[in-house]
């Protein structure tokens, strides 16, 4: 485990230190850091780099189950009976993107990877660009209210809303972790390329995936602020992972959550990391997983 995270500190503020560089690779990042905004957004829109490998040999399944509106698509591994994990990817993605903590679940979890409405086989024809809409979706694979509540980790467009979830299902939901979410309305800036792209000659020529994204993140920031006034109500502790070099979703949004969650913080600030946690840090994360899992069962205590 993560020595930082070790015995769990809730509330804590954490600072992981990035790896001593070498001569040479310090002398790289000065070269290619301006172009980090760049690189980001070209990773982002293209998964260049982001490629993942489910194995066929670890018990992992998929279902799709009818849901309003078409089908909810996810990947579930792990003791169905146990403590319910789910994972939620960001604008782009798919459930595989979770495939690295599909494979070894621990002993008494249930992890659950969803394709958001929208994505993957979770079949729409428009973009669900509605945060209480996509709560909604993913609901019926909360724990049912009389049972432990489920964890939630959300990455990216991910985070609000699982935000939104543990807002309007608090009974359901125990623990909450935030992979370099987006929550301040403020920070969400739309390229006019946006606009361009979500007009309907544009939209029709780009992959439905890119343009139900695109769609999602142009709505972003008003629903951002309607989810705004119902932080101060969420009850389950939050664990934050930020990287501080990331230029998708600034490490700002950290000050933004503290201002308004009353809910117990645990935040984990990573010196040099980019927006693509999941990819780059699965030990911390995994590490992260095991506190919000502890945070949980202290809860139904």
């Amino acid at each position: 485990m993560i020595a930082e995270l070790a015995t769990c500190p809730l509330p804590a503020e954490i600072r992981i230190a990035a790896p001593e560089p070498s001569a040479a690779e310090a002398a790289l990042d000065v070269i290619l850091r301006p172009l980090q905004p760049l690189r980001e957004q070209f990773t982002a829109i293209t998964g260049l780099g982001l490629d993942v490998e489910l194995p066929d040999d670890r018990g992992v399944r998929r279902i799709v189950r009818p849901s309003e509106g078409g089908s909810l698509a996810y990947l579930a591994a792990g003791q169905p009976a146990a403590q319910r994990v789910l994972l939620l990817h960001g604008s782009p993605g798919l459930a595989e993107e979770w495939a690295p903590f599909l494979t070894e679940v621990p002993e008494g979890q249930y992890r659950i990877a969803v394709d958001r409405p929208g994505f993957g086989d979770s079949g729409q024809d428009t973009a669900v660009v509605d945060l209480g809409a996509q709560a909604r979706a993913v609901a019926p694979l909360l724990p049912s209210q009389d049972g432990p509540g489920a964890v939630l980790v959300g990455y990216s467009y991910g985070g609000p809303v699982a935000l939104r979830l543990a807002a309007d299902y608090p009974a359901q939901v125990a623990a909450v972790v935030l992979i370099g979410a987006a929550a301040d309305p403020a920070l969400e800036e739309t390229h006019p390329l946006q606009q361009i792209a979500a007009l309907e000659f544009f939209e029709a020529l780009l992959p439905v995936e890119l343009a139900h994204a695109n769609a999602e993140l142009l709505a972003l920031r008003a629903e951002l602020e309607d989810l705004a006034v119902d932080l101060p109500g969420i009850g389950a502790p939050v664990t934050m992972l930020q990287g501080l070099a990331d230029t998708l979703v600034p490490p700002a949004n950290i000050e933004y959550l503290r201002a308004r969650l009353t809910a117990p913080l645990r935040i984990v600030m990573i010196d040099e990391a980019d927006h693509f946690l999941p990819w780059t840090h699965v030990p911390l994360i995994e590490a992260a997983l095991t506190c919000a899992a502890q945070d949980a069962a202290d809860q139904s205590r």
